[in-house]
């Protein structure tokens, strides 16, 4: 029927009888018909297992997605995202239900350009997570009492886990005979956690002398975006009376202008880490010809489930089973203590096989996300299962009391 319409409409600029009999009449249909499919860019080499039913028994956002190990491998996953009132908590110490479920990131959010300011948050749709990440999201150090000084304490505990860090007020590096000297920090009552105030930083070559820094490391892979490291070319070139000096600095270890000479020092935050920065980009795998030849557009054999954690490597613990005691210091306005739990009523997944049997699987809780200007907290659970495993459905539910 559809060569049938083809050759009706044909007919309107053709002899009918030639295009009703003559073989290559119907051979230039079939090819005009072949051009009215989509130009494919790039063909697919991968080929996508057989989809299950997704059923969500929860009100939590939730999302299901095919991914690839890089074995070849691939597996289904389900993540849901729960979101906790820290200012509501039960009698147990433990944070109710937010109002308002948080729906999944589905790309990296950042508080200005993208790559060039400090990550808010990371997309939900990650394939795995080997650890636990705990990241604080527009968080602020208050000083205690809320009485301004020069440098102060906070930190965190999140069960065994815990991370203490010193901040201080705003101050200078400024240029001098020997170097660079550090300004006394001026008092401070609070302190944005932003790796914009953290070591490191990127080298601004002199326009007029474009090869004056050619050759040179152009910026502190740990952190690009931060202050206070100028490489070496820049320390003993840059001309600038003074710098933005780092506010945030290792617990008991302030940075002072031997640190400042050397051009070594700590990356210090609570924050997520760009993908971009090391160590974490040496995780991705060897992207190299050999790998264009033989693996793309896979994996790299090499490549490391570790990257997908975006935490500082301090700030990555095991999945946590819930209960575990959270404790903030210094991370709340008027600079004192908060405390509570974590939720241990996770949602879990449920497989219906084709082959009869239904598993339970547990969904590991692998991102903590503190909001503190809402004071929400995230939980991102996880659950991976093999493709070839022949699931029919896969349900989301929640453990309940």
């Amino acid at each position: 029927m559809a060569a049938s319409r083809s050759m009706a409409s044909e007919s309107m600029w053709s002899a009918p009888s030639t295009l009703a009999w003559s073989p290559n009449a119907l051979i230039s249909i079939e090819r005009a018909a072949s051009m009215t499919k989509p130009p494919y860019v790039l063909e697919s080499g991968i080929q996508a297992a057989a989809l299950p039913e997704i059923r969500n028994h929860t009100q939590f956002p939730s999302q299901y997605f095919q991914m690839m190990d890089s074995d070849d491998h691939l597996f289904h996953v389900l993540v849901s995202r729960v979101s906790y009132d820290l200012l509501n908590l039960d009698a147990n110490a433990m944070p109710r239900l937010a109002k308002t479920q948080t729906p999944l990131v589905q790309a990296d959010q950042f508080y200005g350009q993208p790559n060039t300011s400090a990550l808010i948050q990371e997309s939900d749709f990650a394939p795995y997570k080997p650890q636990c990440d705990i990241v604080f999201a527009h968080a602020n150090a208050y000083a205690p009492g809320e009485q301004a000084v020069q440098r102060w304490p906070v930190g965190v505990r999140v069960g065994d886990w815990s991370k203490l860090l010193m901040v201080c007020g705003p101050r200078t590096m400024a240029a001098g005979l020997m170097g660079y000297k550090l300004s006394e920090p001026a008092p401070a009552i609070q302190v944005p956690l932003r790796y914009e105030l953290a070591f490191g930083g990127a080298q601004q070559p002199d326009p007029t002398r474009p090869t004056e820094l050619a050759g040179a490391q152009a910026m502190y892979l740990p952190n690009p975006i931060g202050c206070g490291w100028l490489g070496k070319a820049g320390l003993q070139k840059t001309k600038q009376a003074a710098m933005r000096a780092p506010q945030i600095e290792v617990f008991n270890q302030a940075l002072d202008d031997a640190a400042l000479a050397r051009q070594n020092y700590p990356v210090v935050g609570l924050g997520a880490i760009g993908r971009w920065w090391q160590p974490r980009v040496d995780l991705t795998g060897t992207y190299d010809a050999v790998w264009q030849e033989h693996r793309w557009p896979r994996l790299p054999k090499d490549a490391n489930p570790a990257y997908w954690n975006c935490a500082p490597e301090d700030q990555q613990i095991a999945w946590p089973k819930g209960g575990e005691e959270i404790l903030l210091a210094g991370l709340t306005p008027g600079g004192g203590r908060f405390k509570a739990k974590l939720p241990d009523q996770p949602p879990y997944a449920l497989a219906r096989l084709h082959a009869g049997p239904i598993l339970p699987r547990s969904m590991h809780l692998d991102t903590l996300l503190f909001d503190m200007h809402t004071m929400t907290l995230s939980c991102v659970h996880r659950m991976l299962i093999a493709a070839d495993a022949g699931v029919r459905v896969l349900e989301i539910r929640r453990k309940e009391d």
